[in-house]
């Protein structure tokens, strides 16, 4: 809980930094990632150690706020004139990126079993999600970077609910065939 209330502060604190943009960008997006990076860890079933949550957490808020500082760094290099195009490919990019990254960490970390199939699958909705979350905050910029982290969010942990789900069901199908005798 401690953590929550920290990330939320620090959340706060970033945005509140708007002079330097791609550092305030940088931080507020680390707190976003280590938000939801604990949100798995006390989501996940069965629960991993406080230490591997704790480490999660760090490596998440590391490479989220990497991400979008090499992404606000990014846009200016590839815009030629076409600002709305390459920030458009930028945030999907660092989106699908961020996606594999994150499902890396999960795997590494915290042990936990999801393939690299599912992985792009998700590192898609990701980036389709992030792609929404720019056209949410073109339409209502008060939003800013909150819209991506939430829609990021979202098409992430909805991908390993949908992945949690197939394991259990193949389990489930796996023991009711091993149950069948055969005549």
């Amino acid at each position: 809980m401690e953590l929550v209330a920290t990330a939320a502060l620090g959340i706060a604190a970033a945005r509140s930094f708007a002079a330097h943009v791609p550092l305030a960008l940088a931080f507020a997006f680390a707190f976003y990632g280590a938000l939801h990076a604990a949100a798995v860890a006390l989501c996940l079933r069965p629960r991993p150690a406080p230490g591997r949550g704790l480490a999660f957490a760090a490596a998440a808020a590391l490479q989220s706020g990497l991400l979008a500082c090499l992404g606000s760094l990014a846009v200016p290099l590839l815009a030629r004139g076409d600002f709305g195009s390459a920030a458009l490919l930028v945030v999907a990019a660092s989106a699908f990126a961020g996606a594999l990254g994150y499902g890396a960490l999960l795997r590494w970390i915290l042990r936990y079993p999801v393939g690299v199939a599912p992985l792009v699958s998700i590192g898609l909705a990701c980036s389709l999600a992030a792609c929404a979350a720019l056209a949410l905050t073109r339409r209502f910029p008060t939003g800013g970077g909150t819209w991506l982290a939430i829609l990021w969010w979202l098409a992430f942990s909805g991908g390993l609910c949908v992945v949690a789900a197939r394991r259990t069901r193949s389990a489930v199908g796996l023991a009711g065939a091993a149950e069948q005798r055969m005549p």
